[in-house]
C-alpha cells in the first residue's frame, strides 16, 4: 500500500513537472552564461518599455518581464560590481544590511547564502505592507562573467501572491549558470 502511495505521489509530481515544463519559455542572458526557463504568462519587456519603466534607476536591469497587469516582474540586472564565489558572503551581509534598513517593518522569510550551481547565490526574500501598498520580493543575487546579478521576483498583487511565488521558485530552480 505505502508503494501505491509513493508512485501516485511521484506520477503526480512528475506530471506537475512536466505541465510546468510546457508552461515556460528557456531564456539565455549575459553572453548565455545564465539560463532560465520562465512561464510563458510573463512577457519580455522590449527596450523602449525596459528604458520608460526602469530607465529612471542608477543601474537599470539588462532584462524584465512583467505580467499582463503588470502586478508581477522578474528582472535581471548586472551591476558593474565584481563578484566571485568567495566574495558573496562579504556582498551578502553589506546587502542585506542595506535592505533591511530601507524596508524597517519588512517580513523576512529568507536571508542567506546558499552554496548551488558551483558558486554562492544570496537569497533575500520579504514581504512588505502598507496602507494601500503590498510587495513580495524575492531575489538572488550571484557573480555571472565575474560581476554581481540579481535576478529578482516582485510581486504587487497579494491576492495573486501564492500561485507567482510557487511558480518563480520554480523558474529559479530551472537556473543554469556555465563557468566563464
Amino acid at each position: 500500500m505505502k508503494l501505491q502511495h509513493f508512485l501516485a505521489a511521484l506520477f503526480a509530481l512528475s506530471t506537475s513537472v512536466a505541465a510546468y515544463a510546457g508552461n515556460t519559455t528557456h531564456y539565455q542572458f549575459f553572453e548565455n552564461q545564465l539560463g532560465i526557463a520562465l512561464p510563458t504568462e510573463l512577457k519580455q519587456l522590449s527596450n523602449n518599455a525596459l528604458n520608460k519603466r526602469y530607465g529612471k534607476q542608477s543601474v537599470p536591469p539588462s532584462f524584465a518581464f512583467t505580467d499582463g497587469d503588470n502586478s508581477v516582474s522578474f528582472t535581471f540586472t548586472q551591476y558593474p560590481t565584481p563578484a566571485s564565489k568567495k566574495d558573496m558572503n562579504k556582498i551578502h551581509k553589506s546587502i542585506s544590511n542595506m535592505l533591511r534598513k530601507a524596508s524597517g517593518k519588512a517580513s523576512w522569510k529568507k536571508d542567506k547564502v546558499y552554496t548551488r550551481l558551483g558558486t554562492k547565490i544570496a537569497v533575500y526574500e520579504y514581504e512588505t505592507k502598507g496602507v494601500g501598498k503590498y510587495q513580495y520580493n524575492l531575489t538572488y543575487a550571484l557573480p555571472v562573467n565575474g560581476q554581481l546579478t540579481f535576478i529578482s521576483f516582485i510581486t504587487t498583487d497579494k491576492k495573486y501572491k501564492k500561485k507567482w511565488l510557487a511558480l518563480a521558485r520554480e523558474s529559479l530552480e530551472t537556473l543554469e549558470l556555465e563557468e566563464s
